[in-house]
């Protein structure tokens, strides 16, 4: 259901969803996820019995992460949560975003490690599937493993960066007289 309501269908730019173009899924596959997220039980059939999470899994982070030029972990200086560590965090990320651009390198998130093994590291209960928390658990084990303990316990940011033609369709910014509580 979060992914039916993050994508916005028909659109190349979206101010505060993310446009269907820019998954990075070829156009049979976003066909298919379109109609399979249209309805709720379709979803979890073909997720549960037909390997319905396999084909996007491998064209949004398995051969991506194989053909970038590198993944990139931003760490905290140190393990707070707080709301002023959190802004430091978002501002070393737009400084590490913003000079990657203006290198010609073009840079992707893939954060979906680090917010399972920080739902591993709370407890939350993120599913109704009880297969979810031992799979997160092993998500959060393997990354620890290839980060380390420490860096994962300050890890603010994981992403993808490579050579490549810049992105064709983009979430754009929600206009500020929106944000602005009056």
């Amino acid at each position: 259901r979060v992914h039916a309501s993050v994508i916005e269908w028909g659109t190349r730019t979206s101010p505060d969803r993310i446009p269907y173009a820019a998954l990075g899924l070829d156009a049979m596959s976003v066909a298919l996820m379109k109609w399979v997220m249209a309805s709720w039980p379709r979803t979890r059939f073909v997720s549960r019995w037909l390997g319905g999470t396999l084909l996007p899994r491998i064209q949004l982070d398995l051969l991506p992460g194989i053909l970038c030029g590198a993944h990139v972990l931003i760490l905290a200086r140190s393990g707070g949560s707080g709301v002023e560590d959190d802004l430091r965090a978002g501002a070393a990320v737009q400084r590490f975003w913003l000079t990657a651009d203006q290198l010609g390198l073009q840079h992707q998130p893939e954060m979906t490690p680090l917010i399972f093994s920080r739902y591993s590291d709370t407890g939350r209960v993120f599913s109704a599937d009880p297969s979810a928390a031992p799979a997160a658990a092993g998500i959060r084990t393997r990354l620890a493993g290839i980060v380390g303990e420490g860096r994962l316990a300050r890890a603010v940011w994981l992403g993808r960066i490579g050579a490549g033609e810049r992105a064709s369709a983009r979430s754009l910014r929600v206009p500020l007289e929106e944000l602005l509580v009056r």
